[in-house]
């Protein structure tokens, strides 16, 4: 399989104990990612708190990441909102800020979303936005946005990218089909827990939540599925999900907070705050600290 793939990084936010942006882990956090292999930071998403943080304090990481990655990386931010018009507002903010590009996740109200809502809520910013878009594919509570709906989308000769987090495969097989007529279309997964099978349906590799810390597992993953060795790359896939369930837990309850623990063990990140509210026990750090012990090698650079 010749392939060259493309690992992005959902990039978790360093915060100070009073909430406001952490600059000089934002730095370590930045240098990380360039040192680890990573080609596109993307920011104030979910795994970011972007959705919850205040429009002055987003803008403020997007203007702050763009200045230390000094051109080394691509910068990504989500843009998501309530309506067409508060999108539109959130892109032209995020533009100034210094974005390459701006991704768009469903509405975050979701039990009214009519099928024309839905499609103004995505259709009208493509249209007006003046920066790269993208889409971010979530199976959540909106029946209008079925795979069809998503495929649609995805062809839109304006969208440059998607971000499939649907960890269903009647969705990957019909953006698949859509990458295949369009080889200017970057196809990745969110789904750090199965990037092989999307890499064999012709994704172009994956935007990971995690990639923080499990960048170079997925990248030896990737390279070994190009070898031709499908063995060798779902053990790597089974390397780093075992890291990662020691890191949220087995049912995945301490997904964030988790990962802000361990940045902090690793030096990245100066405290472990967060908007979310989630929290570790003492049981987590154990358990967390034999993990680091156990990967370190192929968790930070060398």
């Amino acid at each position: 399989m010749d392939k060259k793939w493309t690992i992005g990084s959902a990039m978790p936010t360093p915060f100070c104990a009073d909430g406001s942006l952490d600059l000089e882990s934002l730095a370590r956090v930045v240098e990380h990612h360039v040192a680890i292999g990573v080609d596109t930071l993307f920011i104030a998403g979910t795994c970011s708190e972007g959705p919850v943080m205040p429009s002055a304090q987003r803008t403020e990481l997007i203007a702050a990441v763009k200045g230390l990655v000094a051109g080394r990386l691509r910068v990504t931010a989500q843009v998501s909102d309530t309506s067409a018009a508060r999108v539109i507002d959130n892109i032209a903010q995020a533009a100034d800020a210094g974005a390459d590009a701006v991704v768009i996740a469903p509405p975050w109200i979701e039990r009214f979303c009519s099928e024309p809502f839905v499609r103004r809520y995505f259709e009208e910013p493509i249209v007006a936005s003046t920066v790269p878009v993208g889409i971010y594919v979530l199976r959540g509570n909106i029946a209008a946005l079925t795979p069809t709906v998503w495929a649609g989308l995805a062809a839109d000769s304006r969208v440059s990218l998607v971000k499939d987090s649907s960890s269903c495969l009647e969705h990957a097989t019909a953006l698949a089909a859509v990458r295949a007529r369009r080889p200017d279309l970057l196809l990745q997964t969110g789904d750090e827990f199965d990037v092989i099978s999307t890499a064999k349906l012709g994704y172009d590799g994956a935007m990971l939540g995690s990639g923080i810390v499990n960048a170079i597992m997925i990248r030896h993953a990737l390279d070994a599925l190009a070898a031709g060795d499908e063995a060798a790359a779902l053990a790597w896939q089974e390397r780093s999900n075992t890291f990662l369930r020691d890191l949220f837990r087995p049912d995945i309850s301490g997904w964030l907070a988790g990962l802000k623990y361990t940045l902090v063990q690793l030096g990245l990140f100066t405290t472990d705050t967060l908007h979310l509210g989630y929290s570790t026990t003492p049981a987590d750090h154990a358990r967390i600290a034999a993990a680091i012990t156990r990967e370190r090698a192929h968790i930070m650079p060398q």
